[in-house]
């Protein structure tokens, strides 16, 4: 398969793409006090542009062409291969003019990333330019910039490339080269480009360690160098016991790959990334989601220690979690949104009901309750009405009353009522609130309003962030034939939906064109509504939107499904996951 975006790769906190020639655009590592940071090909983002969104578009987009460091070749590449080795470790084939060949096998650990080229007829050199920063953290709706630490680079080029920024306290080691150049060191405050010729023909072995410190990364990269194949067999190995039972399909595959690359480890704990490269932060939204995804694939050791990062190491403010964070559990956005203070309670009860983890729930359990109370310490005084400060798109709301995030509140409150949690009769409020609040004509039809004041005034909307309202009869909130709820699902598809539909698919204001997540909604109501061709259309709109190793990405174009917005996200493909794996018919 030609390669059109960059090969992902990633396990135990580290995580990168290659360009089409194998070439690594970005090696990605955990930081202690940045959060996360990257060895890259790309320039640093522009601080004077962090609120603006055209320049941020721009910036994301062009990491998808980045050319890479690592091996070049005079000769002229006329063909590129690019293949998943069990579904998860990019293998890349070039074919030159000459009849030459090279492939290259690259695998994560989490000391730092192994490269096993193969070349046959050709001569390569390596070369690339090397920036070590704190991961950029480009936001379309900002919420707040964290100023870049400065570039100080110390780069050494020798039988091992050294790259250090002593300011930001983390350095890269490649070991495994063979090169004629003679020793030097460079000192700069900016990208600098490095060549070293020739390269060795037999050179077969490129190990990247990374680290805090030089020593570390060095001890990393000789680790790594020395265990390289014995660590490719049995990381196949692995994959391939993980894939038993499990169809061959790439979206689904996709999402449960990518959901453990991006696990980070952070001690005993694990964050969960919405993305390796453009957003490597943690939404309680999108993780959740993953969570769910991993948890339903048996990996329940992960969801577990993810609890634990969202409950002991991500910092609350006021009891409350935030808009969303760095890997280390550090506040990046402080704005308030409800639901984010849901998806934490919904996941620690599905893992308990699913696990049967009573230590785990003990040890949680005393959070539950003074959330709740400081929850319901904002609710409206005439009715249960929570208010949000944000939409799910992290969007300002018209309204301070948000539909899908009330559906949630009730379903984790159906959740904890499970597990024996008194919630004092709260769900059945819940319930009775968003039909007394909610509902209100459009069109002369009723619908579930998007949003509400709890006073008489609406904004009819839906968007591809909100599932809930597709999950509402899978969930049991109300029947499948309830025509209110029916009313809503047309609605939303349709041209009334301004903002929200595109051609028939939902998308988001958020960026305007269809997107996936809105098909794994069209997915889940058509299995609700027993619709087969229905859910055959979201499948196959799903599959259209999908990139060469099954990647979802945030919006696409309505007619020709090429990317619009973000070639990597988390969330679509551990959505899909979730669905094809019955995860809400739990």
């Amino acid at each position: 398969m030609t390669l059109h975006k960059p090969a992902d790769f990633g396990a135990g906190g580290v995580t990168g793409s290659l360009d089409a020639d194998g070439r690594i655009i970005a090696l990605n590592f955990y930081h202690a006090a940045h959060g996360y940071v990257t060895l890259t090909t790309a320039d640093p983002f522009p601080e004077s542009e962090r609120y603006n969104p055209a320049a941020v578009r721009a910036y994301r987009a062009g990491l998808v062409s980045l050319r890479g460091f690592g091996l070049h070749f005079d000769e002229p590449i006329i063909q590129r291969e690019a293949a998943l080795l069990d579904s998860a470790i990019p293998h890349l084939r070039l074919i030159f003019q000459n009849g030459g060949a090279a492939e290259v096998t690259t695998l994560a650990h989490e000391r730092g990333v192994v490269q096993i080229w193969d070349v046959r007829g050709v001569t390569p050199r390596w070369q690339g330019k090397l920036c070590l920063q704190r991961s950029a953290y480009t936001q379309l709706t900002e919420g707040g910039p964290l100023p870049m630490p400065p570039l100080a680079l110390t780069v050494t080029c020798h039988d091992r490339l050294v790259v250090e920024n002593t300011i930001l306290g983390a350095a890269v080691v490649m070991a495994g080269l063979k090169s004629s150049a003679t020793p030097d060191i460079l000192h700069s405050d900016q990208p600098v480009n490095i060549a070293l010729t020739p390269v060795q023909p037999e050179f077969t072995v490129l190990a990247y360690g990374a680290g805090s410190t030089v020593e570390q990364a060095a001890e990393n990269a000789d680790w790594l160098h020395t265990h390289a194949r014995a660590l490719l067999d049995q990381t196949l190995a692995d994959w391939q016991g993980r894939w038993q039972n499990l169809p061959a399909d790439p979206l689904l595959r996709r999402g449960l790959v990518y959901g453990l690359a991006t696990a980070v480890p952070v001690g005993d704990t694990i964050c969960l990334l919405t993305d390796h490269m453009l957003l490597p932060l943690s939404w309680n939204r999108d993780a959740y989601y993953v969570a769910r995804a991993l948890l339903s694939w048996g990996l329940t050791d992960i969801v577990r220690r993810h609890l634990l990062w969202l409950f002991e190491t991500a910092e609350r403010d006021g009891g409350l979690w935030s808009r969303c964070y760095l890997a280390n559990g550090r506040i990046k956005d402080g704005a308030f949104q409800l639901d984010q203070q849901l998806f934490p309670l919904l996941e620690l009860a599905e893992y308990t009901l699913e696990t049967g983890d009573q230590a785990t729930w003990a040890r949680l359990q005393p959070h539950v309750r003074p959330l709740l109370e400081q929850l319901l310490a904002r609710k409206a005084a005439h009715a249960l009405l929570l208010p949000t400060d944000e939409t799910p798109a992290d969007d300002p709301i018209a309204l301070p009353y948000h539909f899908s995030s009330h559906l949630l509140f009730w379903r984790v409150l159906t959740r904890l009522n499970q597990l024996g949690f008194d919630a004092d009769g709260l769900a059945a409020q819940c319930h009775a609130a968003i039909n007394r609040h909610f509902i209100s004509e459009q069109a002369g039809r009723p619908l579930y309003a998007y949003a509400t004041d709890g006073g008489g005034r609406y904004h009819f909307y839906h968007d591809a962030n909100d599932i809930p309202l597709a999950l509402a009869a899978r969930w049991g909130f109300v029947a499948a034939n309830d025509p209110v709820w029916r009313a809503t699902l047309d609605f939303a598809f349709s041209e009334a939906n301004v903002g929200g539909a595109y051609a028939g698919r939902l998308g988001s204001v958020h960026t305007r064109a269809p997107w996936p997540l809105g098909d794994v909604q069209d997915l889940i109501m058509a299995q609700s509504l027993n619709d087969a061709e229905r859910a055959n259309r979201a499948r196959d709109r799903l599959r259209a939107a999908a990139q060469w190793d099954g990647a979802l990405p945030e919006a696409c174009d309505a007619q020709t499904n090429e990317v619009v917005s973000r070639h990597w996200f988390a969330w679509p493909n551990a959505a899909l996951a979730c669905v094809e794996l019955g995860a809400f018919d739990r």
